[in-house]
């Protein structure tokens, strides 16, 4: 897979497909041609932008999932790619097989306890305090977290990462704050549901999210371990959302580049779709009988060429 961005149109456009590449044309500017396959996610922001279903069809042959935003910016229905790997059915019946089983509790006792590790690295690489309680919750989660540990780590961890009168608000969200989170969320789910379409899984069938009327139940499960991303950039962009509310073009571009972080996984340090793909390749495994564990961020990742210094703070 090449590298690849998360384009956002955000003015009038009309999309169409010419010579095999994506074409936007806007009035007064020149045309811009991208190749589809170097595209993860396309983000569409204005009411007015036109496109076919060449479009949308060449754009998911190339494994592109697209966003459609509401009045407010924020992602509100999402298209993502059905892969044609002739393992669709085979996948399936391995993930029903799967759901009966104790394995998925045990699956989802690895999500919640990496994500935990990876809030406790982000409150030490943002040398914020707290980080000791998580790392000690993250070793008691128990198979599918009967005790609630992700919950009582949530509330130990907004507490500690943002200020006193930060309140987490997932929907109608109207602060900077909650609206940057909830849109690089969305960003971040839009990668990891493609990767699952990849991958011929079936993304409403989860571990820990079994919610009847969520098409991306799997992927929900997927993107807890990798939030901490999101989070540690806008902590370190804070002057941008405090100084600057407005959800401008400016502000989604600070906002999208934390996919560019390196994240590491099992030691190594990837890129953040390649560190999705290969989560999602361990959870292939683990159908296929040929693993138990999941490859997951180990709460180290790597901006640029240099490591965020981890901290001692408790």
């Amino acid at each position: 897979m090449s590298e690849q961005r998360v384009l956002v149109i955000e003015n009038p456009a009309r999309l169409c497909i010419d010579i095999g590449r994506l074409k936007i044309e806007r009035d007064g500017f020149a045309h811009t041609h991208i190749a589809p396959g170097d595209i993860a996610v396309l983000c569409l922001e204005h009411h007015t932008i036109t496109l076919s279903v060449a479009v949308l069809r060449t754009l998911a042959e190339a494994g592109c999932a697209v966003l459609v935003t509401d009045a407010r910016h924020l992602p509100c229905a999402m298209l993502h790619p059905l892969a044609a790997t002739g393992l669709d059915a085979g996948r399936l019946r391995q993930q029903i097989a799967l759901d009966a089983r104790e394995q998925r509790a045990a699956l989802w006792q690895q999500l919640v306890s990496a994500k935990l590790a990876t809030q406790a690295a982000a409150l030490r690489i943002l040398e914020r305090n707290g980080a000791l309680r998580l790392e000690r919750l993250a070793t008691q989660v128990q198979p599918g977290d009967k005790s609630n540990t992700e919950g009582q780590g949530a509330k130990h961890y907004w507490s500690n990462l943002f200020p006193d009168s930060f309140r987490r608000c997932k929907e109608g969200a109207e602060d900077p704050l909650n609206v940057r989170l909830n849109y690089g969320y969305a960003v971040l789910r839009a990668m990891i549901a493609r990767a699952l379409a990849a991958a011929g899984l079936n993304a409403a069938l989860g571990l820990g999210h079994c919610n009847a009327g969520n098409a991306f139940n799997l992927a929900d499960d997927f993107i807890e371990p990798y939030r901490f991303l999101v989070d540690v950039h806008l902590v370190g962009d804070a002057d941008t959302w405090s100084e600057a509310p407005e959800f401008d073009s400016r502000a989604k571009q600070s906002l999208l580049s934390f996919v560019k972080q390196l994240v590491r996984v099992a030691g190594q340090d990837m890129r953040l779709h390649a560190a999705i793909d290969a989560t999602v390749a361990s959870f292939v495994r683990i159908l296929d009988g040929k693993g138990k564990q999941l490859l997951l961020p180990d709460g180290i990742a790597i901006s640029g060429d240099e490591p965020w210094a981890l901290t001692d703070g408790g």
